[in-house]
């Protein structure tokens, strides 16, 4: 999926959640009239990006200096927009995320257990570790589409790593990733998008 496909499905997932609102909402109104309005709003910028989608052209991040750190208020924003982004990666999955706009939108309490990925100032991923009994569960990670297969994702588990707990985690299209980093299957389990694979990374030394 190039930039402009990429930007194009993101618009028509916001204009298909607009439009359920109006489904649902009241009648004509002061707010419906906004809503409306934003839509074709959205529309007009859907039709711009289609009329250059021949210009663009994919770019790359050169990941440079890569500060690995606990994540502040202030990487809330960039966090939302790289976990939309990365999660419409797969095609395979546009479908569902289609049907559930709302899995696009990321879960702002789990900022405490968030480590971000820093190259030159800018928040190029992102993982989610949060603690549950005596592991870590690995909730998040997601690295911008522009600087993935860049080494973003191993720095980020190598830190997570360090602090000496297992690591487990439910995975779905990234098995390879997981298991080239330390990662292996222990099981399965149920999500609302299907069946995911159960993985473990064992604390160094255990």
């Amino acid at each position: 999926m190039n930039t402009a496909e990429l930007k194009r499905f993101i618009l028509s997932i916001e204009i298909k959640a607009l439009e359920k609102v109006l489904v649902d909402g009241e009648s004509e109104s002061k707010f419906v009239k906004l809503i409306r309005d934003r839509i074709e709003n959205l529309k007009r910028e859907g039709r711009w990006i289609h009329q250059f989608d021949d210009g663009m052209r994919e770019t790359r991040a050169r990941i440079a200096d890569l500060v690995i750190r606990s994540a502040v208020a202030a990487d809330i924003d960039s966090v939302r927009d790289i976990y939309r982004h990365a999660s419409l990666t797969n095609k395979a999955d546009h479908d569902l995320i289609a049907a559930h706009p709302e899995w696009l939108v990321w879960d702002d309490s789990l900022l405490p257990f968030v480590h971000v990925a820093v190259s030159q100032g800018r928040v190029v991923g992102f993982a989610t570790a949060r603690p549950v009994d005596d592991f870590l569960e690995l909730e998040d990670l997601f690295i911008d589409p522009e600087c993935m297969r860049q080494g973003v994702a191993s720095a980020l588990i190598a830190v997570i790593a360090s602090r000496g707990m297992r690591i487990e985690v439910s995975a779905n299209h990234a098995r390879a990733f997981y298991e080239s980093a330390g990662f292996v299957v222990v099981g399965s389990v149920s999500s609302n998008g299907g069946s995911l694979l159960r993985m473990r990374l064992d604390a160094a030394g255990a």
